[in-house]
């Protein structure tokens, strides 16, 4: 496409997931053309909703009893429904509507006119490194990609270079009702009153334990042959409430079909549980503001105001960047949440593009 007649969208959603998806639909209804990138089939990443693969989501507004695969399917259809139109409104030529391109955000610029340059790979990327490239422009920029949890080093090939393969025996336990699971709020209703195992380290990991319960009083903490890490406060709250520490080297997973039963440890030990959670931490899919001097929490997650606009070192707003979902730092990892951020973004956006406002805005 000739750079020159390409379209300034109004407002670019970097991500499909909840947060994008919403973010997508309310630009559309306030007459405004949005653009969103969806890097799914390209980077062959996931977000955290897609890993729900066998069990119904309860909670979720608008999809009710959906698998994450499902919904995925289910937030394409539904911005695919908004297709772009024209419009006349006073006076004003005016594009409105949702444009899907599967793409990974590679950089995010500034160009000299304030808009975005969104430079993307629109290909997937060969083993020698080369992609097909295209740049979108965009006068406002929402940030929806979310980030990719740090999975169980049990059974990982470490020389792999893609996500899924280096994971692949920990994917297929990754989802179902009897698997590993990354949400104790989410998942924790599947396993009342049963013995449920949680990998990690650190006082990181027993605030899930925390969470846990709600729904049982059989936990067990498994380091994987790692020194626990956890602080003497938590400890001691620890061997009050007889939560059990393992820290026995993991050898494998013990399963049957795809349900995860159990894991076998280095000296030959079995444990069985009925839920496996797991919290390692996380990795923002945030490379493409390298240089942008974002504010970020301690997992790098992007810090924003009550407009989801994202705030910078000093902590005032970066003109025209916002964000939603997951991405967020110090909101709930919860798909409705992700749904409201998504809006809030989109309305602060579009309001932001209007020509004249309140007297004093």
């Amino acid at each position: 496409m000739n750079p020159d007649s390409a379209p300034i969208y109004d407002v670019a959603a970097v991500g499909a997931g909840p947060a994008g998806a919403q973010a997508a639909i309310s630009v559309a209804h306030q007459m405004r053309h949005a653009l969103v990138l969806d890097a799914g089939k390209i980077s062959r990443r996931e977000g955290r909703a897609y890993w729900s693969k066998s069990v119904e989501f309860e909670d979720v507004p608008v999809f009710d009893g959906i698998t994450g695969p499902k919904f995925k399917r289910a937030l394409r259809e539904w911005m695919e429904a908004r297709p772009v139109k024209e419009a006349v409104i006073a006076s004003e030529q005016r594009l409105y509507g949702i444009e899907i391109r599967n793409a990974v955000l590679l950089k995010l610029r500034r160009e000299a006119d304030g808009t975005f340059a969104l430079d993307c790979s629109v290909s997937r990327i060969g083993k020698d490194g080369s992609t097909e490239r295209e740049t979108f422009r965009a006068r406002r920029v929402i940030v929806a990609s979310g980030f990719e949890d740090i999975w169980p080093n049990i059974e990982a090939d470490p020389s792999a270079e893609r996500l899924f393969n280096k994971y692949r025996m920990v994917f297929r336990y990754a989802g179902n009702r009897r698997g590993w699971h990354v949400c104790i709020r989410c998942d924790g209703h599947l396993h009342v009153n049963e013995p449920m195992a949680f990998y990690g380290v650190g006082d990181y990991i027993y605030e899930m334990v925390v969470g846990a319960q709600d729904f049982t009083d059989k936990l067990t903490i498994l380091t994987n042959g790692r020194p626990h890490g956890m602080s003497p406060p938590v400890l001691e709250q620890i061997k009050r409430r007889s939560i059990q520490i393992d820290e026995r080297p993991i050898r494998r997973h013990i399963g049957e079909g795809t349900n995860l039963i159990g894991v076998e440890m280095e000296d030959g030990g079995r444990l069985f549980f009925h839920g496996f959670f797991v919290d390692e931490g996380l990795e923002p899919n945030t490379a493409f503001l390298e240089g942008w001097g974002c504010r970020t929490d301690e997992d790098g997650l992007l810090v924003v105001d009550e407009d989801n606009q994202v705030l910078d070192e000093s902590g005032e707003p970066i003109p025209g960047l916002y964000a939603a979902g997951d991405v967020v730092a110090g909101e709930r990892k919860l798909i409705a949440a992700a749904f409201a951020m998504g809006q809030n973004a989109a309305l602060c956006a579009t309001d932001s593009l209007r020509r004249w406002h309140f007297p004093g805005d």
